[in-house]
């Protein structure tokens, strides 16, 4: 019966392995250039870069507090192959284990692949243009019972003839779509040691894919293995999928199915160590690096939405009921229409209201963020970065909540990062990480724990990329202050700061 109730979870699931957060081992570095646009746009102006190319770059990263797999089984299966497998109160195989303890599960999972990309500094002003492919998937407030029934299933008996009513709502989200950014920040004021800036990010939206589940004050029984009754709910869902609809052919056209448009801003704030230069530059790369005592930044990030026109489907109950008995209403799950089928054979009749659409709107994840990095000296730094996921309506993807601290050593040539994270706020299960960089090519991990023997494998973050500014020695090209024999770039420019 739990596939009945939660119906639009199999469009989460099967769509799950269609395609990080945050990189937070790299964006708040002086070296990070482009990839810092993506937490704060008003950082390029600050940028120790006048100038900085991406070639390729991706991120991805998960973190539940559902299903997990215990370390030495992780390790087990990382190193030698083997399979994890566990078992449910009736000696069923799963290949995961599940808590049992929260009243409430989330889970988030995004990735996020950066193409060709360019920022340039021109004295106040700095400008960026970056592409990147993005999905993102999240559920949230499936409750203790629900995430029991799905893993035990149906027939487990200590859950059975108990009538469970939820007044908080289950949301489910999947989106991908390509974007392409377009920043600008400006240094609006200077005055002595204080710098202020603040820059915006303009994002058209092409969505692929999104799907999204919302059921409302659920109460509903399982009376055996058998039968369930589902008393009274209103719930909601739509999707615009890449797949034939009769026959889950995939792929299928249109590769684009809505458009949409997204804005990140922000504003930061820097303590200078020695002041401003007046000095008139010729070349950009003789601009010069403004060190700071410590920098305070805020920034709301990706504030937007996608409107689904193409192949898109959405349907709402409202105050609707059911009974289910075994084997007479299985469901099938051999195409998205025979599962819609039969959807409307349980909830169709027994509705007080039903709508149907052929459009639907969904927001990418929105956030908020804070971010204070403090120089200890000139080369080594602490970061505190918060980063807030709201939601705007109902049909949404959420964003997961960070609080980070992020010591660092940063040169032109190298730099390490150790961040320690929290998720969602969960204080028991801070998430060790480790980043490094040498010259232009970066990778890291905010999540090493289970293969330091921390805790068990709940959740992954990975990210890595390389630029196209390399030297023949792997140093950092493009730094302010250090021309060289860049005679090619001899190009006179203004000095904006005079406005």
């Amino acid at each position: 019966m739990m596939k009945v109730f939660f119906i639009t979870i199999l469009f989460f699931y099967a769509h799950l392995t269609i395609y990080s957060q945050e990189m937070l081992g790299i964006v708040n570095s002086n070296y990070s250039g482009i990839y810092g646009i993506s937490l704060n746009p008003a950082n390029m102006v600050g940028s120790r870069l006048y100038m900085d190319y991406n070639l390729l770059s991706f991120q991805s990263s998960f973190v539940n507090n559902y299903g997990y797999v215990e370390r030495n089984d992780y390790l087990n299966y990382l190193f030698h192959g083997t399979v994890p497998i566990y078992y449910t109160e009736d000696n069923e195989e799963r290949n995961y284990a599940i808590y049992r303890s929260d009243n409430n599960y989330y889970g988030y999972f995004n990735q996020k692949l950066i193409g060709p990309a360019a920022m340039i500094v021109d004295g106040k002003h700095a400008y960026g243009i970056t592409t990147a492919l993005r999905s993102s998937t999240s559920f949230q407030n499936l409750p203790n019972e629900i995430g029991v029934f799905l893993y035990e299933a149906i027939d487990y008996t200590e859950q059975q003839g108990i009538t469970y009513n939820h007044e908080k709502d289950i949301q489910i989200g999947s989106l991908a779509w390509f974007e392409v950014n377009f920043s600008y920040a400006y240094n609006f004021r200077r005055y002595r040691w204080e710098s202020w800036s603040a820059g915006i990010t303009v994002k058209p939206l092409l969505g692929m894919m999104g799907t999204y589940t919302n059921i409302y004050n659920l109460q509903y029984q399982v009376h055996n293995d058998d039968s369930a009754s589902v008393y009274n709910s209103s719930f909601d869902y739509a999707y615009s999928l890449p797949v034939d609809y009769n026959d889950n052919h995939f792929p299928q056209d249109p590769l684009v199915k809505g458009f949409g448009i997204g804005v990140d801003l922000g504003v930061t704030y820097t303590k200078t160590t020695k002041g401003h230069s007046t000095k008139y530059y010729g070349r950009l790369c003789e601009q010069r690096y403004d060190a700071y005592n410590y920098k305070i930044g805020i920034s709301f990030l990706d504030i937007g939405y996608i409107n689904f026109t193409k192949k898109a489907r959405q349907t709402s109950y409202i105050n609707t009921h059911t009974e289910w008995f075994k084997p007479y209403d299985t469901l099938p799950v051999n195409s998205v229409n025979e599962i819609n089928a039969k959807v409307d054979s349980y909830f169709l009749d027994n509705s007080e209201e039903v709508t149907r659409n052929e459009k639907f709107t969904m927001h990418i994840p929105p956030a908020m963020s804070l971010q204070y990095d403090y120089s200890i000296k000139d080369y080594l730094f602490i970061n505190a970065t918060v980063v807030w996921g709201f939601n705007f309506g109902q049909a949404y993807v959420k964003r997961p909540s960070i609080l980070a601290i992020s010591p660092r050593f940063e040169t032109a040539r190298a730099e390490v990062s150790l961040p320690i994270s929290i998720y969602e706020w969960n204080w028991k299960n801070p998430r060790i990480g480790f980043s490094l960089r040498y010259g232009n090519f970066f990778f890291g991990f905010d999540k090493i724990n289970t293969i330091l023997g921390f805790s068990d494998f709940n959740g992954f973050d990975l990210y890595a990329g390389l630029r196209l500014n390399l030297t023949n020695n792997f140093k950092m090209n493009y730094i302010k202050g250090l021309c060289g024999n860049k005679k090619l770039r001899n190009i006179e420019m203004f000095d904006y700061r005079n406005f």
